[in-house]
């Protein structure tokens, strides 16, 4: 439980302490991916463009770069850490229509994927003008994601499932950093 403190408290430090810090990295990728978002978009062969969410090439051109989502994860020792990765919605006539990963390097940004379509528009159905989804803590073990919003406390239960197979953003009540530790760690004891 000590540890679990420990976590909270250094994570809650790492996101919210520096909340001018991130508002500058955020503001760097949004610049980076409008500037660069096209050439990604182009890599997309000819004829899949509704795999990715578009209904033709013509719409590549309309698109808007989004709020930057945080990715953290759970590491091998049971403990919440941020990564270099950012998602990074696209949208079109304010409709979130596919998710870019930004992975940053030393103030330097770099577009690795594109993808996440069902999740972009799961990310969609609940994003409003008030809320929007800042953090995405993915447990690769447990093959879980879970979002939080902008402005929440860590130490709340302020974390939600994505729940992919029923096409729901969250289950209906919060979850805690101390609850996603245990289930994260069951079984694996």
């Amino acid at each position: 439980m000590k540890k679990f403190f420990i976590i909270i408290f250094c994570v809650h430090g790492l996101l919210f302490a520096q909340n001018t810090e991130i508002d500058v990295i955020k503001n760097d990728i949004v610049k980076y991916v409008e500037e660069n978002y096209s050439k990604t978009l182009e890599q997309i062969p000819l004829g899949k463009e509704t795999v990715f969410g578009f209904s033709n090439r013509d719409m590549f051109n309309r698109c808007v770069t989004g709020n930057p989502i945080m990715l953290l994860r759970i590491n091998n020792e049971s403990e919440i850490e941020k990564t270099n990765e950012w998602r990074v919605p696209l949208l079109i006539n304010g409709k979130y229509v596919i998710l870019l990963t930004v992975v940053e390097f030393e103030q330097n940004y770099e577009i690795v994927d594109i993808g996440g379509k069902l999740l972009a528009e799961l990310i969609d159905n609940y994003n409003n003008e008030n809320e929007k989804i800042a953090f995405m803590l993915r447990d690769h073990r447990k093959k879980t994601d879970y979002v939080s919003f902008e402005y929440n406390s860590l130490s709340d239960k302020n974390f939600y499932k994505i729940q992919y197979e029923t096409k729901n953003m969250y289950q209906t009540d919060g979850i805690s950093l101390e609850e996603i530790i245990e289930l994260h760690n069951i079984d694996n004891e």
